[in-house]
């Protein structure tokens, strides 16, 4: 593409105006957000929050930050030894720790009479359900999702297409912390 010299010089203005504007918006406030202003001396650099008091003091204008949710755990383990027909199974939810949440389900699916239990889902921060078909002998479905009826709808819906049969929830429940 070949430019006049009329188009060449737009476009270079264009350009210098571009470059210019975001060169300004760095240094307008020393590389801090909108409502700070640099601090620190050389080498070492920080933002403080500008205050809106007449005093020049400090102000608390500011809420304090709201620690991060609890993460909690939950598991899913199953006995898939003896086939898929009535076979044991064990959930637990709202555990500090992933190991006390597959250890707890583990002791849940052997309760269950489970002799060969494992662990087929863990999840934090989530929902999970557990859609098995209303005919025994086939497979059933775990689904997770960020809510406890998205978790049912799609486990019930996955499971359907799977199978061609109905299905039911065995489970559903969430571990979602704070």
């Amino acid at each position: 593409m070949i430019l006049s010299n009329n188009q060449f010089f737009n476009l270079s203005i264009f350009f210098t105006l571009i470059i210019f504007f975001i060169i300004e918006n760095a240094h307008a406030e020393g590389n801090c957000p909108s409502g700070y202003y640099p601090i620190g001396g050389q080498g070492v650099q920080g933002c403080a929050p500008i205050s809106s008091g007449g005093s020049g003091g400090y102000s608390n204008q500011y809420p304090a930050l709201n620690p991060l949710p609890e993460t909690l755990w939950g598991a899913i383990a199953e006995d898939k030894s003896n086939g898929l027909k009535g076979r044991p199974i064990g959930f637990t939810r709202n555990f500090k720790s992933k190991d006390e949440a597959q250890a707890k389900a583990m002791k849940a699916c052997q309760q269950d009479g489970g002799q060969k239990c494992q662990i087929s889902q863990t999840y934090s921060s989530r929902c999970v359900a557990v859609a098995d078909p209303i005919k025994d002998g086939q497979i059933s479905k775990i689904l997770l999702a960020f809510s406890e009826e998205q978790a049912k709808k799609g486990a019930l819906v996955f499971c359907l297409s799977e199978n061609l049969e109905p299905c039911r929830i065995v489970y559903s429940g969430c571990s979602l912390g704070d």
